[in-house]
Protein backbone atom coordinates (compact mmCIF):
# COMPACT_ATOMS: atom_id res chain seq x y z
CA UNK A 1 0.00 0.00 0.00
CA UNK A 2 1.60 3.10 -0.80
CA UNK A 3 1.55 6.08 1.73
CA UNK A 4 -0.63 9.25 1.90
CA UNK A 5 2.32 11.20 1.38
CA UNK A 6 3.61 9.42 -1.67
CA UNK A 7 0.11 9.42 -3.07
CA UNK A 8 -0.17 13.22 -2.31
CA UNK A 9 3.25 13.47 -4.44
CA UNK A 10 2.21 11.23 -6.77
CA UNK A 11 -1.32 13.37 -7.45
CA UNK A 12 0.49 16.20 -7.31
CA UNK A 13 2.33 15.90 -10.83
CA UNK A 14 -0.86 16.16 -12.27
CA UNK A 15 -0.37 20.36 -11.88
CA UNK A 16 2.51 22.10 -13.83
CA UNK A 17 3.73 23.66 -11.00
CA UNK A 18 4.98 20.43 -9.39
CA UNK A 19 5.90 18.83 -12.18
CA UNK A 20 8.55 21.66 -12.86
CA UNK A 21 9.68 21.47 -9.23
CA UNK A 22 10.07 17.54 -9.15
CA UNK A 23 11.39 17.49 -12.90
CA UNK A 24 9.22 14.67 -12.74
CA UNK A 25 5.88 13.86 -14.48
CA UNK A 26 3.25 10.67 -14.76
CA UNK A 27 2.70 8.73 -17.83
CA UNK A 28 -0.23 5.81 -17.83
CA UNK A 29 -1.27 2.52 -19.85
CA UNK A 30 0.40 -0.56 -20.80
CA UNK A 31 1.44 0.97 -24.56
CA UNK A 32 2.58 4.27 -23.13
CA UNK A 33 4.85 2.66 -20.46
CA UNK A 34 5.93 -0.06 -22.31
CA UNK A 35 7.47 2.30 -24.67
CA UNK A 36 9.09 4.33 -22.09
CA UNK A 37 10.90 0.79 -21.03
CA UNK A 38 12.28 0.53 -24.93
CA UNK A 39 13.95 3.98 -24.56
CA UNK A 40 16.17 5.95 -23.25
CA UNK A 41 13.89 8.09 -20.78
CA UNK A 42 14.64 7.40 -17.26
CA UNK A 43 11.96 5.80 -15.54
CA UNK A 44 12.34 6.82 -11.72
CA UNK A 45 9.63 4.36 -10.70
CA UNK A 46 6.48 2.17 -11.88
CA UNK A 47 3.89 1.79 -10.15
CA UNK A 48 1.35 -1.43 -11.26
CA UNK A 49 -1.04 -4.08 -10.13
CA UNK A 50 0.40 -7.67 -9.84
CA UNK A 51 -1.42 -8.81 -12.79
CA UNK A 52 0.67 -6.50 -15.14
CA UNK A 53 3.85 -6.87 -13.11
CA UNK A 54 3.38 -10.80 -13.43
CA UNK A 55 2.49 -10.35 -17.37
CA UNK A 56 5.40 -7.82 -18.41
CA UNK A 57 8.12 -8.28 -15.98
CA UNK A 58 10.77 -9.81 -17.82
CA UNK A 59 11.08 -6.65 -19.73
CA UNK A 60 12.08 -4.38 -16.43
CA UNK A 61 15.98 -3.51 -16.22
CA UNK A 62 16.95 -1.42 -13.35
CA UNK A 63 13.59 -0.31 -12.92
CA UNK A 64 12.32 0.24 -9.65
CA UNK A 65 8.69 -0.93 -9.71
CA UNK A 66 5.95 -0.89 -6.92
CA UNK A 67 3.08 -3.58 -6.79
CA UNK A 68 -0.13 -1.76 -5.82
CA UNK A 69 -3.63 -2.52 -5.49
CA UNK A 70 -6.29 -1.75 -7.86
CA UNK A 71 -7.51 1.41 -4.96
CA UNK A 72 -4.18 2.72 -4.80
CA UNK A 73 -4.07 3.33 -8.44
CA UNK A 74 -7.24 4.78 -8.54
CA UNK A 75 -5.80 7.52 -5.73
CA UNK A 76 -2.90 7.97 -8.51
CA UNK A 77 -4.23 8.14 -11.92
CA UNK A 78 -5.19 11.07 -13.64
CA UNK A 79 -7.66 9.24 -15.51
CA UNK A 80 -11.50 8.86 -15.24
CA UNK A 81 -10.76 5.21 -15.84
CA UNK A 82 -7.89 4.34 -14.60
CA UNK A 83 -5.03 1.89 -16.29
CA UNK A 84 -3.08 -1.03 -14.81
CA UNK A 85 0.29 0.69 -14.68
CA UNK A 86 2.00 4.37 -14.30
CA UNK A 87 5.00 5.68 -14.02
CA UNK A 88 6.92 8.63 -12.51
CA UNK A 89 9.12 9.43 -15.26
CA UNK A 90 11.78 11.93 -15.66
CA UNK A 91 11.39 15.51 -17.69
CA UNK A 92 13.55 15.19 -21.06
CA UNK A 93 16.11 17.89 -20.77
CA UNK A 94 15.63 20.89 -23.56
CA UNK A 95 17.93 20.52 -26.44
CA UNK A 96 20.42 23.39 -26.36
CA UNK A 97 20.36 23.24 -29.81
CA UNK A 98 17.76 25.42 -31.74
CA UNK A 99 18.93 25.60 -35.62
CA UNK A 100 16.45 25.91 -37.82
CA UNK A 101 17.16 23.89 -40.89
CA UNK A 102 15.96 25.08 -44.33
CA UNK A 103 15.40 21.53 -45.35
CA UNK A 104 13.01 20.74 -42.76
CA UNK A 105 9.14 20.94 -42.49
CA UNK A 106 8.27 22.24 -38.89
CA UNK A 107 4.75 22.27 -37.04
CA UNK A 108 4.20 25.54 -35.77
CA UNK A 109 1.38 25.22 -32.90
CA UNK A 110 -0.54 28.62 -32.09
CA UNK A 111 -2.29 28.95 -28.33
CA UNK A 112 -3.30 25.25 -28.63
CA UNK A 113 -5.18 24.41 -25.25
CA UNK A 114 -6.57 21.08 -25.20
CA UNK A 115 -4.46 18.78 -24.11
CA UNK A 116 -6.31 15.47 -26.35
CA UNK A 117 -5.67 18.02 -29.54
CA UNK A 118 -2.02 18.30 -28.40
CA UNK A 119 -1.24 14.92 -28.09
CA UNK A 120 -2.64 13.62 -31.13
CA UNK A 121 -1.19 16.42 -32.93
CA UNK A 122 1.62 14.84 -31.54
CA UNK A 123 1.37 11.77 -32.98
CA UNK A 124 0.44 12.97 -36.28
CA UNK A 125 3.61 14.48 -36.17
CA UNK A 126 5.44 11.41 -35.37
CA UNK A 127 3.49 9.57 -37.90
CA UNK A 128 4.46 11.59 -41.09
CA UNK A 129 8.17 12.10 -39.78
CA UNK A 130 7.88 15.91 -38.58
CA UNK A 131 10.30 15.55 -35.88
CA UNK A 132 9.90 19.35 -34.17
CA UNK A 133 7.35 21.80 -33.23
CA UNK A 134 7.03 25.04 -32.54
CA UNK A 135 4.60 25.66 -29.87
CA UNK A 136 3.57 29.00 -28.56
CA UNK A 137 4.08 29.65 -24.92
CA UNK A 138 0.62 29.51 -23.88
CA UNK A 139 0.22 26.12 -25.31
CA UNK A 140 -0.77 23.59 -23.14
CA UNK A 141 2.33 21.63 -21.39
CA UNK A 142 4.06 18.31 -23.19
CA UNK A 143 4.11 17.13 -19.69
CA UNK A 144 0.42 17.54 -19.61
CA UNK A 145 -0.88 13.76 -18.24
CA UNK A 146 -3.88 13.85 -20.90
CA UNK A 147 -1.34 15.00 -23.52
CA UNK A 148 1.07 12.47 -22.28
CA UNK A 149 -2.18 9.55 -22.72
CA UNK A 150 -3.47 11.19 -26.31
CA UNK A 151 0.01 10.78 -27.70
CA UNK A 152 0.59 7.24 -26.97
CA UNK A 153 4.32 7.62 -26.52
CA UNK A 154 4.67 10.49 -29.55
CA UNK A 155 6.01 12.81 -27.17
CA UNK A 156 8.72 10.72 -26.60
CA UNK A 157 10.02 10.69 -30.23
CA UNK A 158 8.60 14.48 -30.93
CA UNK A 159 10.60 18.05 -29.73
CA UNK A 160 8.75 20.46 -28.80
CA UNK A 161 10.14 24.23 -28.50
CA UNK A 162 8.13 26.48 -26.63
CA UNK A 163 8.42 29.55 -27.59
CA UNK A 164 7.36 32.83 -29.10
CA UNK A 165 6.24 31.81 -32.10
CA UNK A 166 6.02 35.15 -34.16
CA UNK A 167 9.41 35.84 -33.63
CA UNK A 168 10.39 32.29 -34.36
CA UNK A 169 8.10 32.65 -37.70
CA UNK A 170 9.93 35.82 -38.57
CA UNK A 171 13.15 34.79 -38.51
CA UNK A 172 11.94 31.58 -40.62
CA UNK A 173 10.41 34.45 -42.92
CA UNK A 174 14.26 36.14 -42.88
CA UNK A 175 15.42 32.92 -44.03
CA UNK A 176 13.23 32.55 -47.09
CA UNK A 177 11.51 29.54 -45.76
CA UNK A 178 7.48 29.47 -46.33
CA UNK A 179 5.04 29.66 -43.64
CA UNK A 180 1.51 28.22 -44.25
CA UNK A 181 -1.22 28.79 -42.57
CA UNK A 182 -5.06 27.17 -42.22
CA UNK A 183 -7.88 29.68 -42.64
CA UNK A 184 -11.45 29.95 -43.74
CA UNK A 185 -10.04 31.98 -46.56
CA UNK A 186 -7.65 30.76 -47.67
CA UNK A 187 -6.36 28.75 -51.25
CA UNK A 188 -7.81 25.15 -51.71
CA UNK A 189 -4.66 22.87 -50.08
CA UNK A 190 -5.77 20.14 -53.08
CA UNK A 191 -4.73 22.89 -55.95
CA UNK A 192 -2.04 25.05 -53.98
CA UNK A 193 1.68 24.48 -54.34
CA UNK A 194 3.10 22.80 -51.23
CA UNK A 195 7.27 22.48 -50.55
CA UNK A 196 8.78 20.00 -48.61
CA UNK A 197 9.91 22.50 -46.25
CA UNK A 198 9.12 25.86 -43.88
CA UNK A 199 6.28 25.43 -41.58
CA UNK A 200 2.59 24.42 -41.06
CA UNK A 201 0.90 26.70 -38.39
CA UNK A 202 -2.39 25.61 -37.02
CA UNK A 203 -4.14 27.62 -34.30
CA UNK A 204 -6.41 27.84 -31.18
CA UNK A 205 -9.57 25.53 -31.25
CA UNK A 206 -12.13 28.53 -30.92
CA UNK A 207 -9.84 31.23 -32.32
CA UNK A 208 -7.61 29.91 -34.89
CA UNK A 209 -4.33 31.59 -35.60
CA UNK A 210 -4.03 34.88 -33.79
CA UNK A 211 -3.34 38.34 -35.49
CA UNK A 212 0.63 38.77 -34.50
CA UNK A 213 1.13 35.32 -36.13
CA UNK A 214 -0.97 35.36 -38.78
CA UNK A 215 1.39 38.48 -39.97
CA UNK A 216 3.91 36.10 -40.30
CA UNK A 217 2.38 33.62 -42.59
CA UNK A 218 2.83 33.78 -46.66
CA UNK A 219 0.88 30.97 -48.06
CA UNK A 220 -2.78 30.48 -46.42
CA UNK A 221 -4.29 27.51 -46.89
CA UNK A 222 -7.98 26.42 -47.03
CA UNK A 223 -9.33 22.67 -46.29
CA UNK A 224 -12.36 22.62 -48.86
CA UNK A 225 -15.77 21.48 -47.35
CA UNK A 226 -18.04 18.73 -49.78
CA UNK A 227 -21.00 20.18 -47.40
CA UNK A 228 -23.08 23.07 -48.60
CA UNK A 229 -23.27 26.49 -46.58
CA UNK A 230 -26.51 25.68 -44.70
CA UNK A 231 -25.11 22.41 -43.63
CA UNK A 232 -21.20 22.83 -42.88
CA UNK A 233 -19.84 22.70 -39.56
CA UNK A 234 -18.20 25.63 -38.34
CA UNK A 235 -14.88 24.38 -38.41
CA UNK A 236 -12.70 21.31 -38.18
CA UNK A 237 -11.31 19.97 -34.67
CA UNK A 238 -7.44 21.42 -35.12
CA UNK A 239 -5.75 17.70 -34.80
CA UNK A 240 -8.29 16.69 -37.75
CA UNK A 241 -7.13 19.66 -40.07
CA UNK A 242 -3.91 18.65 -38.53
CA UNK A 243 -3.82 15.19 -40.22
CA UNK A 244 -5.38 16.40 -43.56
CA UNK A 245 -2.74 18.82 -44.08
CA UNK A 246 0.10 16.79 -43.10
CA UNK A 247 -1.11 13.80 -45.18
CA UNK A 248 -1.71 16.48 -48.19
CA UNK A 249 2.27 17.73 -48.00
CA UNK A 250 3.28 14.02 -47.56
CA UNK A 251 1.42 13.04 -50.73
CA UNK A 252 3.01 15.31 -52.28
CA UNK A 253 6.08 14.40 -51.19
CA UNK A 254 5.90 10.83 -51.89
CA UNK A 255 5.01 11.89 -55.53
CA UNK A 256 7.93 14.19 -56.42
Amino acid sequence: MLSKNRIKQIVSLQQKKFRTENFSFIAEGSKVVLELLRSNIKIREIFAIETWIAQHAHKFKNVTITAITEDDMKRISALQTPTDVLAEVEMISPSSDNTIHTDQLYLGLDSIRDPGNFGTILRIANWYGISTIYASHDCVDIYNPKVIQASMGSAFRTEVRYCNLPEVLTEMRRMHLPIYGTFLNGDNIYTSSLSNNGIIVLGNEGHGILPDTEKQVTHRLLIPTGASTSTMPESLNVATATAIVCSEFFRRKYNN
